[in-house]
């Protein structure tokens, strides 16, 4: 019942916080290509950057896994409200079943959302999980990222998660596929390197994106 309540209490804040903001949308061309083709593929994002795509995917139904502590209990229900699919499991905890409700999700042409870098960090550092997701289910992996103009940076969590100040300016920016071609241990290792470094040069160009514009 706690949990119930504090989900419907995030998810509000959360739907009238985004609708504030004034947000522009860069390179949307590259996931709606993907699907025109008929491709689903995996989102891959950095934790702390994850405020805006959560209001701004809403309706899609992409499957997010959702730890089963209790505070993923909570986030389950907020991501359940916003029409996610939502799988339950960590890396430390029921791991597998996460890992298997996303093979599944793919396998029936939905698109995966995964915070490459959580549940606890290091902080811009790629789990390895989400390249051989990949790799064995032949799906690209599409970066995204989210800025603002104006913002608290939460320096006390590990993430160093990003909060857009009402009415604020915000950018979405997708980057070009990452494609993993099998599951041998250094194309895993190659892949998780570039997916990192592009996620990282897509942040950047997020970032300076107020003084470039």
């Amino acid at each position: 019942m706690r949990a119930r309540v504090l989900s419907f209490i995030g998810w509000l804040l959360i739907s009238l916080w985004s609708k504030t903001l004034r947000i522009a949308v860069l390179n949307a061309e590259i996931p709606k290509r993907l699907s025109a083709e008929g491709r689903n593929f995996i989102y891959a994002f950095w934790h702390g950057r994850q405020f805006l795509l959560l209001y701004a995917h809403r309706n899609s139904h992409i499957v997010i896994p959702a730890s089963e502590s209790r505070d993923g209990e909570i986030q389950a229900g907020i991501l359940q409200r916003f029409e996610y699919d939502v799988v339950r499991g960590s890396s430390k905890r029921k791991g597998e079943r996460a890992l298997l409700g996303m093979v599944e999700g793919l396998r029936k042409g939905k698109c995966v959302a995964l915070a490459v870098d959580g549940p606890r960090g290091p902080i811009y550092e790629v789990k390895q999980g989400i390249t051989y997701l990949a790799g064995k289910l032949d799906k690209p992996i599409v970066p995204v990222i989210m800025s603002a103009k104006k913002a608290w940076i939460l320096d006390k969590i590990w993430d160093k998660y990003m909060l857009p100040k009402p009415f604020t300016r915000c950018v979405i920016m997708y980057g070009s596929p990452v494609h993993v071609s099998g599951i041998s241990d250094e194309e895993l290792e190659r892949k998780r390197h570039d997916l990192a470094q592009a996620i990282n040069e897509l942040m950047a160009r997020a970032d300076q994106y107020w003084t470039a514009s």
